[in-house]
């Protein structure tokens, strides 16, 4: 049956289809139109919970349509009661099931963070699922991704296919946009016709900025002859909407003013001078070739502006001339400030290339009155020039009542009167900044041009400090470079949203100069150069931890699975481990979805078994797959032992502890043979004033730390008893069992293959042999530990062996033979049974 003729079937029959009767199964498409019919009151009496129930029977077989209007449902309180979480479950199985209007709905809400985590990649996704199925909005939604760069990178082509899809299928908001592209020549040439010709099919459903464009356009004879007349009637038409700028147009062809925007009163500057002038200025700037790139569109197109003007013919106002610069402090938004303020200078649209930098304190008064003269102060100082505001989103705090809306109100009536004379530039983090910019109406409409400062890479990190070496005349050890860069990486990837980027290298290079001068002091310089160099210890004393350690870091969560799977054995361990990880990855999914995230599951772990079972490796390893996942904000692992944190006089042993916790904040805190601190026989030893402060640390930071402890199974287990407290704060324990002999000829193979040793065919079996027998009388609890011992002791045999040798020493110099492992395996059980 065709889906039109439910529309007009009748009731009792759509009834009878629905429920089922008469030995059919109930329709889902008739539920669903009965449901619709309950919810418009269509031949029934509207009822939201009636029309609600239909949709839920229909979407329980498989109807998606029933299911996103049952998720609005959900989403608003209609017909249900209100359950955001449910909402976003069933508008998601909507979406899975190809509905476009529930695929762009979804993309809406992960892009602007609407009952669901913020990911503009994730809410490009369901755009492009929605935009390929023909919806228009979320055609319109992926061209303002890719042009804005928002979840993709920013690509106007992409952008201008997918806008025209939109505008061709009637969405006025689509076609305004077209006509602005065409306008300003935004990834395709100027075409007045064709922007014209979009703009009037948007005017014609009524859309209001297409209303204004029109009316600037016969305004200032772009594309067609001027007519002021007709000028007013497209102004009144979008003012009748409250389109602001609108009003501003309106009073000023009342007062017969002419805008000044791009008013040539000089000759043009030639476009080879602003090249220059751009390559010049980013020269020795680092990591911000987006940020050039925009800067130098902006430019250009303005120039040629310029040259339209010069030429009689008719020229936008736009782009806005002040500007907001988002990003994470360090990025080089002052630096970029003023290469603007040079380059409007340059381009005549300012008449100086002074800066004023302010932020909330130079701008806020202490009491009444105060504030708007400090601010009118402060953009008078800065007229003829650029006012940088910095951290500009503290001028709305969350209080009406503070201070900084009457600084907000006095600068955007000093912008309108002194727009040809002024250009603002306000700056921050980029979500605090769009939340500020959205608090004011008369903020979104002067600040309609965003420049993203993106977070530097590791490598620009690495060069802007190699940079301050050169700049304040160091020389520094090339060793060090691989371990910094991971050191950058990491704390970028830690810090994310509050990463301070050259600020943070800039603190660094100075802890290494502290450092520096401080093992100087303690061994006198003896020339030049010993001053000037830089050397591992210094950046480690700097850094606070091994930079070689840092070699060993994993670079994403696959690699530091691959690093855990391809340990040998341990096959217990590897399912726990997994299993916690799969766990975090499992709750992130339910909070993306909607869901509620299982809380109060702390990731302190016990490790038990005898030493070299793999303990500490296996720590470093989850250091590294719990930060790639999210759960730590560092993979930094501090490892010690009792004399770590216990000292040798009452009230030090807490100080010790505390330094060594918050040493280890953001990463893993690993306590070897944790049962050293609780000496049974003596309770008045320190160790119990260590757990203590250890059991408050792992409560009160249990956000940002993970403890692991780790020994032997039986002494770890009083361990865990001896304070009430212990037991109860560690959720995981993970028991590593003894390489059977198998497994520990596998490791003795590795510490051959990778110190490039050949072994002889016979050595494998013969050794084997030796490992079952040592197994079974219970001689090979060392493990690890026990193999690489045998290893070492038997390259110097074998090192002994061959310089007795009077011939043929080269061809033996890689080749261990099975007398040579048996002879340091009867060496090592001699000293171990002494």
């Amino acid at each position: 049956m065709a889906v039109e003729s439910y529309r007009d079937m009748p009731l009792d029959k759509l009834i009878a289809l629905a429920e089922g009767s008469g030995g059919l199964r109930p329709d889902p498409k008739a539920q669903y139109h009965l449901g619709r019919r309950y919810e418009h009151g269509k031949g029934v009496a509207r009822s939201d919970s009636v029309a609600a129930m239909w949709f839920d029977r229909a979407a329980s077989a498989g109807h998606a349509k029933a299911q996103r209007l049952l998720a609005y449902a959900y989403l608003h309180g209609v017909g249900v009661p209100r359950s955001d979480s449910e909402g976003i479950r069933r508008l998601r199985i909507a979406a899975e099931r190809g509905d476009a209007q529930a695929q762009c709905q979804l993309g809406y809400r992960y892009v602007t963070g609407t009952a669901v985590p913020r990911d503009e990649i994730e809410g490009v996704r369901w755009f492009r699922q929605a935009a390929e199925q023909g919806d228009t909005m979320a055609q319109y939604n992926l061209a303002y991704a890719y042009s804005h760069g928002s979840g993709v990178e920013v690509d106007q082509g992409s952008a201008i296919e997918w806008l025209t899809r939109a505008a061709g299928q009637g969405l006025a908001a689509a076609q305004t946009g077209l006509g602005q592209v065409y306008e300003q020549g935004l990834g395709v040439p100027v075409d007045q016709q064709k922007s014209i010709y979009w703009m009037r099919k948007a005017a014609d459903q009524g859309d209001a900025e297409a209303c204004y464009h029109l009316g600037w356009y016969y305004q200032t004879g772009f594309g067609t002859e001027s007519d002021l007349a007709q000028a007013r009637h497209w102004y009144e038409l979008a003012a009748a909407k409250d389109y602001a700028q609108a009003h501003r147009k309106l009073r000023d062809l009342q007062k017969g003013v002419r805008s000044r925007a791009l008013e040539v009163t000089q000759p043009l500057i030639r476009a080879d001078v602003i090249n220059n002038y751009l390559d010049e200025a980013f020269r020795h700037v680092i990591g911000l070739e987006v940020v050039r790139e925009e800067i130098f569109r902006q430019a250009s197109y303005i120039h040629i502006q310029q040259l339209r003007a010069k030429e009689g013919m008719p020229v936008p106002d736009w782009p806005s001339r002040h500007l907001v610069f988002s990003g994470n402090p360090g990025t080089g938004k002052t630096t970029v400030a003023r290469i603007i303020a040079g380059l409007y200078q340059q381009l005549g649209l300012l008449d100086s290339d002074k800066l004023v930098e302010t932020d909330r304190s130079g701008l806020v008064g202490s009491h009444i009155g105060e504030t708007a003269l400090k601010t009118r102060s402060v953009v008078e100082s800065a007229l003829g020039g650029v006012l940088f505001i910095d951290e500009a989103y503290a001028l709305a705090p969350p209080t009406q009542q503070d201070f900084g809306y009457e600084a907000v109100a006095t600068l955007l009536k000093l912008m309108e009167d002194q727009r040809d004379n002024l250009v603002v530039i306000i700056a921050g983090y980029t979500e605090e900044m769009e939340t500020f910019i959205h608090s004011n109406p008369g903020l979104s409409s002067r600040f309609n041009r965003f420049i993203n400062f993106p977070d530097f890479t590791p490598d620009d990190l690495l060069q802007i400090f190699t940079g301050f070496c050169e700049q304040h005349g160091y020389h520094l050890d090339q060793s060090v470079l691989p371990g910094l860069r991971r050191i950058f990486a990491r704390e970028r990837q830690a810090q994310r949203q509050r990463f301070g980027n050259a600020r943070y290298v800039r603190n660094l290079f100075e802890k290494i100069l502290e450092a520096q001068s401080q093992r100087l002091y303690n061994q006198p310089p003896t020339d030049s150069a010993a001053l000037a160099q830089i050397s591992v210890e210094d950046v480690e004393s700097g850094v606070g931890e091994s930079v070689s350690d840092l070699q060993g870091v994993a670079d994403g969560y696959e690699a530091a699975l691959s690093k855990l799977n391809e340990l040998v054995g341990l096959a217990h361990v590897k399912k726990q481990v997994q299993r916690l990880c799969s766990f975090v990855q499992v709750q992130d999914k339910r909070a993306r979805a909607g869901h509620k995230y299982a809380e109060g599951f702390s990731q302190h772990m016990v490790f038990t078994g005898n030493p070299g079972t793999g303990k500490t490796a296996v720590a470093r390893i989850i250091a590294d797959l719990y930060f790639n996942l999210g759960v730590i904000p560092s993979n930094r692992v501090v490892e010690v032992d009792r004399s770590g944190l216990v000292a040798q006089y009452v009230g030090q042993t807490a100080i010790k502890t505390r330094e060594v916790i918050d040493s280890s904040l953001g990463g893993v805190l690993f306590i070897d043979e944790a049962y050293a601190l609780t000496r049974e026989a003596d309770p008045r030893d320190f160790g119990h004033e260590a757990i203590d402060t250890l059991i408050k640390a792992m409560e009160d930071q249990r956000e940002k730390l993970t403890v692991i402890v780790a020994g032997y199974p039986e002494p770890m287990e009083r361990f865990l008893d001896s304070n009430p407290g212990l037991r109860s704060r560690f959720n995981h324990f993970i028991q590593f069992d003894d390489y059977p002999p198998e497994e520990l000829l596998l490791i003795f193979k590795y510490f051959v293959q990778v110190s490039e040793y050949e072994p002889d065919e016979d050595v494998a079996p013969v050794l084997l042999r030796s490992l079952h027998d040592l197994f079974a009388a219970g001689q090979t609890h060392d493990n690890g530990r026990f193999m690489r011992n045998l290893f070492e002791r038997s390259v110097e045999v074998q090192a002994d062996r061959i310089t007795r040798m009077k011939q043929g020493i080269d061809a033996q110099l890689n080749t261990l033979s099975s007398k040579d492992v048996s002879q340091a395996l009867d060496e090592i059980l001699a000293e171990t049974s002494l």
